[in-house]
């Protein structure tokens, strides 16, 4: 369009003259959130604390995933929890004959949690870390304003949906066991990685 109305140069002029560090920081922090090791490393801690939650396992990993998930956006940021979550999401959950309302709702939820998740901490989340110096807000700060009522919140969403999907879950979780869903099997990932 911009070709069109002012001409080949002003809209090379215009795409010139933009500051691209911030959407090339979000490409590779997503890169690097969506390698094989990273992947490994964050399925493993959601089975970990999946164990802990007194649900059947795909019950308790979808709740992780929804919940916990994006509240690390306000440590390893939010396109890299965003990353995490999804592809953990795709690897159990969105399959074929999942309702189009569960996955609906699943994403629904995600980008909510993931939006509102990044706010525990000054430094993670990008609307907040454009206003947080120049306002004098430091974690302490975000956590007792912000960040306790988003994680609520985030814990709400999560249970919320894990409750009305509670049926599909189930059926996926007696599929896992009956070993009906079976997950790739990829070569393992050398241990010094995964530290």
């Amino acid at each position: 369009w911009l070709i069109y109305r002012e001409g080949l140069t002003s809209a090379v002029n215009y795409a010139d003259t933009r500051n691209y560090t911030e959407p090339l920081f979000v490409f590779a922090i997503m890169v690097v959130a969506a390698s094989r090791p990273i992947m490994v490393f964050a399925r493993m801690i959601v089975e970990g604390i999946s164990r802990v939650i007194p649900f059947d396992r795909a019950t308790a990993t979808y709740f992780v995933i929804l919940s916990i998930v994006p509240l690390l956006g306000s440590f390893i940021t939010e396109p890299a929890a965003m990353t995490l979550a999804a592809m953990l999401l795709a690897q159990k959950f969105f399959r074929s004959e999942a309702p189009n309302a569960f996955k609906y709702a699943t994403i629904g939820v995600l980008f909510v949690n993931i939006s509102i998740g990044g706010t525990l901490t000054h430094f993670a989340a990008p609307p907040v870390l454009m206003v947080a110096s120049k306002w004098g807000w430091d974690t302490a700060f975000m956590f007792t304003h912000f960040g306790f009522k988003a994680a609520v919140a985030v814990f709400v969403n999560a249970v919320g949906v894990t409750f009305l999907f509670r049926r599909y879950l189930s059926e996926v979780s007696s599929k896992m066991l009956s070993g009906e869903m079976k997950t790739e099997q990829a070569p393992k990932v050398p241990t010094p990685l995964l530290i």
